[in-house]
């Protein structure tokens, strides 16, 4: 009995496929809060508000503390846009939306029987859906995506509890930067002499999440059902 437990939460040389919800929070962190500017005599402020991701992931265990992790992600960034001049104050909101393809390389440390701690870096490549206009009758903000495709690293650090037969609960928090800004914000906006101007700042798009997963129990890959399959389709 012992032995089939330990089996059957181990994870070497399996595959296992999980969905993921990951709330988007805005903090002073890791430059993940508001960003300011002022420029041709406005105060420029754009500030992350709650967001959201979720998606597929899809995890191979090489070993039973090396994994890989890959999968598709929906992410939804929120922002409040706000500006000050001397003679008037504008307010917006906008929402970005991409779709992120997240490649993580794991590394798992067993705290007890069932219980796993897991740290993990990696890569990923996020498509950007649209370029973004809001605005007054006074005021537009157009913001252009600096690139359709971007990517940027992914951190994570969190906790796993696998189950015999039902599956794998995990609880963590990850961080992810682009590489570069995301999009280029503009702001036009009427003086009160009816003049046009314009104010401009590169959006980061840095972001942290609450993670929460869960994960269908793993299916074995051994190097006996590989060489089986490989020769069922030589026969074939």
């Amino acid at each position: 009995m012992f032995l089939y437990s330990v089996s059957s939460i181990a994870q070497e040389r399996t595959v296992t496929v999980g969905i993921q919800v990951k709330p988007i929070f805005p903090v002073k962190f890791l430059k993940t809060g508001p960003q300011t500017l002022s420029q041709n005599g406005v105060d420029f402020t754009i500030t992350p508000k709650f967001g959201y991701s979720g998606g597929v992931v899809i995890r191979w265990g090489f070993t039973n503390t090396i994994s890989l992790e890959t999968g598709i992600n929906y992410v939804k960034r929120n922002y409040d846009l706000e500006f000050k001049t001397d003679t008037f104050t504008g307010k917006s909101n906008f929402g970005i939306v991409n779709y992120q393809i997240p490649v993580n390389m794991l590394v798992f440390i067993r705290l007890a029987n069932r219980l796993y701690m897991n740290a993990s870096a990696g890569l990923s490549m996020d498509m950007f859906v649209s370029d973004i206009r809001t605005g007054a009758n006074y005021f537009s903000n157009y913001s252009q995506r600096n690139g359709v495709f971007q990517a940027g690293v992914l951190a994570n650090l969190g906790y796993e509890y696998r189950t015999e037969k039902s599956g794998y609960f995990y609880i963590g928090a990850s961080f992810h930067r682009p590489f570069r800004e995301i999009y280029n914000t503009n702001l036009n906006y009427l003086k009160a002499d009816n003049t046009l101007e314009s104010a401009a700042m590169k959006l980061r798009g840095n972001y942290l999440t609450f993670d929460l997963r869960y994960f269908f129990n793993p299916l074995p890959i051994s190097k006996k059902e590989k060489k089986e399959k490989k020769k069922k389709a030589s026969k074939m």
